[in-house]
C-alpha cells in the first residue's frame, strides 16, 4: 500500500515536471494594458478599503458610560 502511494506521488510530480519542461520552448506572448486602468484600479481598491473603515468607524455603536 506504501509503496503504491509513493509511486502515485512521483508519477504525478514526474508528469507536472514533464509537461513544464515541454512549455519551456513555447514563449508566452506579452500583453501590456494601458497605466490609467492601472491607476484607475488602484483609486478604486484603496477608495474601497478606506470606505469600509469609516464605515466601520460610523456604525461602531459605543456603550454607554454610567456615571456616579
Amino acid at each position: 500500500m506504501f509503496k503504491s502511494l509513493i509511486s502515485i506521488v512521483f508519477w504525478l510530480l514526474s508528469s507536472s515536471a514533464f509537461a513544464a519542461a515541454k512549455e519551456m520552448d513555447a514563449t508566452a506572448p506579452v500583453e501590456t494594458v494601458s497605466m490609467i486602468y492601472v491607476v484607475i484600479f488602484g483609486i478604486l481598491f484603496v477608495g474601497m478599503i478606506v470606505g469600509f473603515f469609516i464605515y466601520l468607524f460610523m456604525t461602531d455603536k459605543k456603550a454607554p458610560e454610567d456615571s456616579k
